[in-house]
């Protein structure tokens, strides 16, 4: 089966990660195509890797014509034969000439959702499956509108043993900032905006930082480029604001985009996820539980289906810095209950999440629909 992966932009990020560790793992039967609609290093990387990679750089929606030709040229080149998007927007960009080519298409949503019943035009562009990454989010989107003949849920899963941590990793970054083996690093990863909790995981150190105990808090990441940037710099300015204003400004470190490839986890003690709205699912939370973090998370959307609570990590209520607070200084100062929930937590990610199981799962639907695929026009019997 070839299979066309259609993806927003060719930077790093959740849903890219997934998708890396899913083309390494399909199996011999199943050829991916990428295609995507602005440039970026992961596509290189991928290019890089001998993947046929595609990018129609630039193009919009409102550019029907130039999307219908240039699409439906990429599937008859590659011979495609499922059409696999990231996002209703992918979707709606792909799908007529999907269509035309009498390919099957599957539109993934990876989140969020708002409560809202109509989510606009998007999601009701026809599509032969619509699969979600939690269970979670596919309750809400079955309270919306769509136009899916079909739906499932698909996990992500991670390549546990491409993340397994590295004490090299580890030692530069903690060298860097300059922490020894008795400093406890705290931190929360993922993109700068207002809904992915970094204000609250800032109120949670402005309550701990009069502790005596050794500890620096960490916020890894940058704000999102593309439609969402103005939103996610005005929101990182706010934090960076927030810490001068409360003097955290030797407590509370910044570090910008780092990738987790270079040490963004290596260098933690203790991971957190503190989002203010229900995380769809948590691809950080994967990948912090594969470098055998203690994890920390909101108990809401996606963890409540991730971490068994006290055994893999710690959940707890959302939006409650005071709460945040006493489970960070809980941690920092048990070792033992670190590596307890650390260990615990690469092994569910060696077994009910690894990647063999999501890319599993995944294959099923894929054969479901090839095995339902409508001939060609030029598939013309003789």
């Amino acid at each position: 089966m070839n299979v066309l992966y259609v993806i927003t932009h060719g930077e790093m990020g959740g849903v890219h990660r997934f998708l890396e560790s899913v083309f390494a793992n399909h199996s011999a039967d199943v050829r991916p195509v990428v295609l995507s609609f602005r440039e970026g290093p992961w596509l290189d990387e991928l290019r890089a890797a001998g993947m046929t990679v595609y990018c129609i750089d630039g193009a919009r929606i409102s550019q029907p014509v130039r999307l219908f030709r240039e699409v439906r040229s990429i599937i008859e080149r590659e011979k495609i034969e499922i059409v696999h998007s990231s996002y209703a927007w992918c979707h709606t960009m792909v799908t007529p000439a999907a269509r035309w080519s009498r390919c099957r298409s599957i539109w993934f949503h990876h989140g969020p959702i708002s409560s809202q019943r109509w989510q606009g035009m998007m999601p009701l562009v026809p599509a032969d499956l619509l699969l979600t990454n939690s269970r979670y989010m596919m309750s809400r989107v079955t309270r919306t509108f769509h136009a899916a003949k079909r739906t499932g849920v698909v996990h992500y899963g991670i390549d546990a043993a491409k993340l397994k941590p590295d004490a090299g990793l580890r030692e530069r970054f903690r060298a860097q900032w300059r922490l020894d083996e008795s400093s406890v690093a705290v931190g929360i990863v993922g993109f700068l905006d207002v809904w992915k909790g970094q204000d609250v995981f800032l109120e949670a150190a402005k309550l701990l930082a009069n502790e005596k105990r050794q500890m620096m808090m960490f916020v890894v990441g940058g704000p999102r480029d593309g439609l969402a940037a103005e939103r996610c710099q005005a929101y990182e300015t706010r934090l960076r604001d927030f810490v001068k204003q409360n003097g955290l400004c030797d407590f509370v470190r910044f570090t910008g985009h780092v990738d987790v490839r270079d040490g963004a986890l290596d260098g933690l003690d203790v991971f957190v996820h503190a989002s203010t709205e229900p995380e769809p699912f948590g691809a950080s939370i994967l990948e912090a539980m594969a470098k055998g973090k203690a994890v920390i998370a909101s108990a809401e959307g996606g963890p409540l289906e991730m971490i068994e609570n006290s055994q893999e990590g710690l959940l707890i209520e959302p939006r409650r810095p005071d709460t945040l607070a006493r489970t960070i200084e809980i941690l920092a100062g048990d070792r033992s209950k670190r590596s307890e929930l650390g260990a615990a937590a690469m092994k569910a990610v060696n077994g009910k999440l690894s990647v063999s199981s999501a890319v599993h799962r995944l294959e099923d639907f894929y054969r479901e629909l090839h095995r339902s695929r409508a001939p060609s026009p030029a598939a013309k019997p003789l």
